[in-house]
């Protein structure tokens, strides 16, 4: 008998993922794919000579880069209407283009989230709308990358 992944102790499985930023333009929004969240501290080689002579490389904690989230879903007239806001206010420089909120991860059928990051000054740092061909069938998606100083896992 095969175990049911999301049943296992710290295994995440995805069916949706929803973003909340309550109080913006934004609000609660489903997403269908999470392509990933990123954050990067670079690293710095720095070199010293000890009282004996002896050559010391050592690295040291560089350049951070801001934490960031990519998510998908479907283009549809208003949530997609609502990231282009949002998107506005962060290239015009806007206060109100940042936002906490929370992003959760849900699994098939559950009720509960199997996963809760928090996010702090967040913005829509690139959006995306996917290429078009008339006569297709497929589904345009809108791809939002959002950019925020810190992420947090509910503990």
């Amino acid at each position: 008998m095969v175990a049911n992944p999301a049943k296992l102790e710290g295994i995440v499985s995805a069916a949706r993922f929803v973003i909340d930023l309550p109080g913006t333009i934004v609000g609660r929004m489903d997403f269908s794919e999470l392509s990933g969240i990123n954050s990067k501290v670079g690293s710095s080689e720095y070199l010293y000579s000890n009282s004996d002579g002896t050559l010391v490389h050592t690295k040291q904690f560089g350049k951070t880069e801001p934490p960031t989230i990519t998510l998908k879903r479907a283009v549809d007239r208003t949530g997609t209407n609502r990231l282009l806001i949002w998107h506005n206010l962060a290239r015009e420089g806007k206060t109100d283009a940042r936002c906490d909120g929370s992003l959760s991860v849900f699994g098939a059928g559950d009720g509960d989230a199997t996963a809760i990051y928090f996010i702090f000054n967040a913005w829509c740092s690139d959006l995306t709308i996917s290429s078009l061909k008339a006569g297709s069938s497929d589904v345009a998606s809108v791809e939002c990358k959002i950019t925020c100083e810190r992420i947090e896992g509910k503990q």
